[in-house]
């Protein structure tokens, strides 16, 4: 996740919204997560799965890329480094399309 963090903090101002869904867990512990951990993106709670089961989430992490269209351009399926260049370049040209 810390990754993450660099990859929102990058883009956050260029129309880039960076979500995270987490799933099953209690409120508590994921704001404790978070706060301990200093992250800044949005993080909501999906303790009933539902949101997981509709986008077919079948493993975790797992990323979805949507472009400012609303259209899903990408999907990540286990662990990036999502602040390397190779990301970067790729996030560009995704938010471009």
């Amino acid at each position: 996740m810390p990754s993450l963090e660099k990859l929102h903090k990058k883009y956050k101002d260029d129309q880039f919204i960076l979500l995270a869904v987490d799933v099953g867990e209690k409120r508590d512990t994921v704001k404790n997560f978070i706060d301990k951990n200093g992250y800044s993106f949005l993080n909501i709670l999906d303790k009933d799965s539902k949101v997981s089961t509709q986008y077919g989430v079948r493993s975790h992490p797992m990323k979805f890329i949507i472009n400012k269209k609303g259209n899903l351009v990408g999907i990540a399926r286990g662990y990036r480094e999502w602040d390397s260049k190779e990301m970067n370049e790729l996030i560009s040209l995704l938010m471009g399309s």
